[in-house]
């Protein structure tokens, strides 16, 4: 290209015409420069910044073009400096009046030069973007060089040697040195010892930054240990990237790393404790009955043992309650306080008896846990229960001798009354009436002596047949239980004993629950029967309006045997402690013996029940007995 002529104006304009950037012709009313110098041509890019008011006003000055960019006095100077041999480039801050409403900052660059002592010329390039760019970049660069400082990761960048070139606060402090000490210092330096989870030494080559370098690979939540001297383990979790120049050449790498020492050790003493536990849930799930159900009471899992011993597929267990297992031994309040309990989050031990499908009977020592969901609400229960049915057993065996045992010493302690007292007084009643004989008094005395031998040996039989009747308990006690029904051995009773309750007038009265049966010996049934109801005959006022009513109803697993009379009654102050003794009457009734109701409290006992009394003399007596409704599976604790 050919230098152009700056004296031929043809010539300047065809060259502006092609130049990027803007140009200002300006005549200057005199030599030197001034603000009044107008415009006398402007290039197309020249007339872009301005829009359309160069065209429209070709009479413009340099105070009027330039006036968005400051005062008379600025502009002086600035023209002025602009006019000087190797002039640096102005940078020009402004907001261009025509884009007011968009409110665009603009930023421009001028130069000048003088084509003759009174033209001109002025070069204005748009460096907005430049300037801005550069701007940003170093807005994001202090932004930038902050997060690096405050953040908690510690961030190293290393050139293609692996030299620290650059180290944050972060950095510092979980490697416990000072920036310096870091800084150019190696990633892989022997200072620090590296190590693996198990204790062995973590290879170089295999360290992040070295992978970043060498394979150009990013590495991501790579763990191990790092000991500085003097320093306990630290563990670091690390990620490290390649870092690469303009020209998309490796030219070092980055690290950053966090120190997870607590979180380590929180997770180890975790998994210490979540092994122990599972230690303890496995032995558990050995040895206990184990199952979970809702709050419903719906089984949602049973383990294996609690499938053995209900004899349940775990099928059939699923999905079903623990209803099923109801041995109906419970009252209803004993399930209404376990849930009462375990529902408002108490936790629940208590024994339970529940009954296999086979229709076994098995006894549970039971402990019901609430479970909680993460807002703190029960949503399912953990049952862990104990096979106790053998000691349960063993316990009913133990309390059932301490109970016989001690029915077997009263009984003992009356049997050796006996003989101490009643047949002591027969024998020496014989030796007495024996020496008589012996004296040969005569024969009218000999035949009175012969008749009280005869009325002794009477007695004598008669006290050896109570003995015999005590004995006789024990001797049933082996004897097999059987389904009774109450209103039929009622009956039987009523009707062997009929003659005496038709000669003395007797209204009886039977209100016995329909279908009532009762387990126990059928002979011990009878005889409590029989000695009430001929008791309650025997002692029967002599006049009109005599009755006895027997009752029997069930009651909370016993079966409640009532005998009511208005008969001659007792007198409870004087005689109640020795009611139940052997040879106690309380009237003249020449038929007493004071056996019955010392042989019924006997048996009654053996049953496992108790009889009461209630009685006022002149007004008549109730007997009451209560028998479990099943004597041979009732534990007495």
């Amino acid at each position: 290209m050919e230098p152009i002529n700056q004296t031929d104006p043809t010539s300047f304009v065809l060259f502006a015409d092609s130049l990027p950037m803007g140009v200002f012709l300006f005549e200057s009313p005199t030599n030197q420069f001034s603000l009044e110098s107008k415009l006398v041509y402007a290039n197309p890019i020249a007339k872009s910044f301005f829009e359309s008011d160069v065209d429209k006003n070709s009479s413009l000055t340099i105070r009027e073009i330039f006036f968005p960019f400051g005062n008379e006095e600025f502009l002086t100077q600035t023209f002025s400096s602009l006019q000087k041999e190797k002039s640096s480039p102005i940078y020009l801050d402004a907001e261009n009046p025509k884009h007011e409403k968009k409110n665009n900052r603009k930023v421009y660059t001028l130069r000048a030069q003088a084509l003759s002592p009174q033209v001109f010329y002025i070069l204005l390039e748009d460096a907005t973007k430049q300037i801005f760019a550069g701007l940003s970049f170093q807005e994001k660069e202090s932004q930038l060089s902050h997060v690096l400082k405050t953040m908690i990761n510690g961030v190293v960048v290393v050139n293609l040697q692996g030299q620290i070139i650059y180290a944050n606060d972060s950095a510092a402090k979980i490697l416990s040195l000072e920036i310096d000490q870091i800084e150019n210092k190696y990633f892989a330096s022997k200072e620090w010892k590296q190590i693996r989870e198990d204790g062995s030494p973590f290879p170089s080559e295999e360290l992040p930054l070295s992978i970043a370098l060498s394979q150009q690979k990013t590495v991501y939540h790579c763990e191990h240990g790092i000991i500085a001297e003097g320093e306990k383990i630290k563990w670091l979790n690390i990620n490290a990237t390649p870092i690469y120049d303009a020209e998309g050449k490796l030219e070092g790498a980055t690290a950053s790393f966090l120190d997870i020492t607590e979180l380590k050790n929180t997770q180890n003493t975790i998994g210490l404790k979540n092994r122990k536990l599972k230690a303890i849930l496995d032995a558990i799930e050995r040895s206990a009955i184990v199952s979970i159900a809702d709050t419903k009471g719906i089984i949602q899992r049973a383990n294996q043992k609690f499938v053995q011993i209900s004899g349940y597929s775990e099928k059939e267990l699923l999905g079903s309650d623990h209803k099923k297992l109801n041995s109906k031994f419970h009252p209803k309040e004993f399930w209404e306080k376990m849930w009462k309990d375990i529902s408002s989050g108490r936790p629940w031990e208590g024994i339970i008896r529940n009954q296999s499908k086979q229709g076994n009977f098995f006894w549970l020592q039971t402990y019901i846990h609430p479970l909680y969901d993460s807002n703190d609400n029960i949503e399912s229960f953990l049952s862990i229960r104990f096979d106790i049915t053998e000691e349960v057993e063993a316990l009913e065996n133990t309390n059932r001798m301490l109970h016989f045992t001690g029915i077997q010493n009263s009984r003992l302690q009356n049997f050796a009354y006996i003989v101490s007292h009643n047949i002591r007084q027969h024998s020496s009643n014989f030796s007495s009436l024996i020496e008589l004989l012996e004296e040969n008094p005569n024969e009218e005395e000999r035949k009175n002596i012969v008749n009280m031998l005869h009325a002794s040996s009477e007695k004598l039989n008669e006290t050896i047949t109570h003995l015999n009747d005590i004995i006789s308990i024990n001797q049933m006690l082996n004897k097999p239980m059987e389904v009774c029904i109450i209103e039929e051995e009622v009956q039987k009773t009523l009707n062997i004993l009929k003659g005496s309750i038709e000669s003395r007038n007797i209204q009886i009265f039977v209100e016995i629950e329909e279908n009532l049966r009762l387990t126990i010996i059928p002979a011990y049934l009878e005889s409590i029967v029989l000695n009430l109801i001929s008791n309650a005959i025997k002692y029967v006022r002599l006049k009109d309006g005599a009755f006895i009513r027997i009752s029997a109803k069930k009651a909370e697993g016993q079966v409640l045997l009532r005998v009511e009379d208005n008969g001659l009654g007792i007198n409870l102050e004087k005689h109640g402690n020795k009611i139940f003794g052997m040879f106690k009457t309380f009237h003249k009734n020449e038929d007493a013996r004071g056996i019955g109701l010392f042989i019924t409290k006997s048996q009654v006992e053996v049953l496992g029940g108790t009889i009461t009394v209630e009685s006022t003399e002149g007004e008549g007596s109730t007997f009451t007995v209560f028998i479990p409704e099943n004597p041979n599976k009732t534990i007495h604790f």
